[in-house]
């Protein structure tokens, strides 16, 4: 009796395993997957770029819907103008005339001073310079836009930064509520 059940049991698997295999070869051969000819999707664009669908392809392209082109993934999405920046530089010659060139290069004229505008990174550059080791504890020696402090652990400087522990080649510092780590010699824009 448990052995016609088994057997039973087998047959109405394969059954359903067969019948699916079965309405999967007839939907991909509905769809034309096996004939290997070239057919459009419904809705696709032509080939040749007017915009219009493929004849027999469902119809038109409806209004406001986007078809994007494939993008290399290893092509920089932004790219630096020609001559190195975005910025301007201006040269002061010794005889007084001034020169400017677009792109943020740098000249220099002698007897005359150059003054170099933009690609200057927006924020606060905080950079760790040192870490001592003293009589009461470890003094961290740090640069905050071209300003030094020297601080210990729990203290506050440059009015929002605060030093929350040290090691012998680095730290652990906070800028308002966000928290950062700094090795000796090491430098971050906040």
């Amino acid at each position: 009796m448990i052995g016609a059940k088994r057997t039973l049991l087998s047959i109405m698997v394969s059954l359903v395993l067969v019948g699916t295999a079965g309405a999967s070869v007839w939907l991909m051969a509905s769809a034309g997957v096996f004939t290997g000819s070239e057919q459009a999707l419904p809705s696709a664009p032509n080939p040749s770029g007017s915009g219009a669908a493929v004849p027999g392809a469902g119809g038109p392209i409806s209004p406001g819907v986007q078809v994007a082109q494939p993008r290399d993934p290893f092509q920089p999405l932004i790219t630096a103008p020609p001559g190195g920046g975005d910025g301007e530089t201006t040269t002061t010659g010794a005889g007084g005339s001034t020169t400017t060139v677009p792109g943020g290069s740098t000249t220099t004229v002698p007897g005359g001073s150059t003054t170099t505008n933009g690609d200057a990174p927006d924020g606060i550059r905080v950079k760790l310079l040192e870490v001592r080791d003293t009589s009461t504890g470890r003094l961290a020696i740090v640069e905050v836009d071209g300003e030094t402090y020297a601080v210990r652990v729990g203290e506050t400087f440059a009015t929002s930064f605060k030093v929350v522990s040290l090691t012998a080649n680095g730290g652990v510092f906070t800028y308002g509520d966000s928290a950062f780590t700094l090795a000796v010699g090491q430098s971050i824009l906040k």
